[in-house]
């Protein structure tokens, strides 16, 4: 059966004893000692899962599988990012090694590259009933692997990056996660009322600009003084907010909520970031919102802001962005609506046909 935890399984053994087991697609499949809840498993987890691969110790020199080993261990992988960062991008290279790992890095060119990409641009139903695929997750991949040959180049494994010489996919500029209306923030708040976690979790998102993983450990800690303090795990930045009405009204509706985070799970635990991906993917369906995600609020609380002619300083004091480059993805849009606007404006006062009973 299966448990809160992701790729983990809980069932009977031939004894009748019940054996937890971790399997997930590029990863070695393993028992655990300890069942999910207990003390010590996601300490025994995480150990097993950072524990070498056999094929990380019998693999062919100057194979993808030997460069994953050697990457993993290298600053260029292991020093740049969080945690939570690293553990998706090497989802996303184990993917890669699944298909080609007793490949030789020396036998790609950019021909193949391309090629590999454009098949992910496929989107697929996995076994799971996951939607795998698409422009977004070849995106992904080809910056994960102009990385990877990047450190082959550095070992004189290769003279060039088939990467860099690949073509891009898609010519379209890739928009990312769909930014929240108005419309569709009155829709939800409609379908879900003050004192429900759906309701929550989107006053926290909206008016804290937080992202998934951030918002999912947002909690009692977080609010000191009547000021919300927390670290953005993906930048770093020591943020400090004040605590807006509605996010304040949204808190205080709740019949309870959790010791460290607000947002718990029906077992009073936080949620896992793909768990509450999920469970924010179903609360937006229940509001007939099918484009919606909980990444996509961060975009709408800068599309606020830009509306209100907020400075590049401003705006980054509140989402914790880093360079003025960052915050233009909202603010361009909306400036150009506006500029649009009053433009037409005064050609339509200047050379519109006059109403008259001659041009009615």
């Amino acid at each position: 059966m299966k448990t809160r935890y992701d790729n983990v399984t809980v069932n009977r053994d031939r004894h009748g004893k019940l054996r937890a087991r971790y399997r997930k697609a590029g990863e070695k499949a393993f028992y655990l000692d300890t069942l999910p809840d207990q003390p010590g498993f996601e300490k025994e987890l995480a150990d097993k899962r950072e524990a070498p691969r056999d094929s990380e110790l019998r693999h062919t020199p100057g194979s993808v599988n030997d460069l994953l080993t050697r990457y993993y261990k290298a600053a260029d992988f292991a020093a740049k990012g969080t945690a939570e960062t690293r553990k998706g991008r090497r989802g996303i290279l184990e993917s890669f090694r699944e298909g080609y790992g007793n490949d030789r890095v020396t036998d790609f060119s950019f021909e193949h590259i391309e090629a590999l990409l454009l098949a992910k641009t496929e989107k697929k139903k996995a076994d799971s009933g996951r939607t795998v695929g698409g422009q977004v997750a070849a995106r992904k991949l080809r910056k994960e692997l102009r990385r990877l040959f990047a450190y082959a180049k550095k070992l004189k494994w290769i003279q060039t990056n088939p990467v860099e010489e690949a073509e891009k996919i898609g010519k379209a500029k890739l928009s990312g996660y769909y930014p929240w209306t108005e419309d569709d923030i009155a829709q939800y708040q409609a379908r879900h009322k003050f004192g429900t976690k759906a309701r929550l979790a989107l006053e926290i998102l909206l008016w804290t600009g937080q992202r998934r993983g951030d918002g999912r450990m947002f909690g009692p800690k977080h609010v000191i003084d009547g000021k919300i303090n927390y670290q953005a795990a993906k930048t770093g930045s020591d943020l400090w907010l004040p605590v807006a009405s509605d996010l304040r009204r949204a808190i205080d509706a709740m019949p309870s909520v959790g010791i460290q985070t607000y947002i718990v799970t029906d077992y009073g635990k936080p949620f896992t970031n793909v768990g509450f991906g999920n469970k924010m993917r179903e609360w937006c369906d229940q509001a007939g919102l099918p484009l919606c995600t909980a990444h996509g609020l961060r975009k709408a609380i800068g599309r606020r802001m830009a509306q209100m002619r907020s400075t590049d300083e401003e705006m980054m004091a509140v989402g914790g962005w880093r360079t003025a480059s960052q915050v233009r993805t909202y603010t361009d849009s909306v400036n150009q609506e506006d500029l649009a606007k009053a433009t037409i404006d005064r050609l339509d006062s200047r050379y519109s046909v006059k109403k008259g009973p001659e041009n009615d």
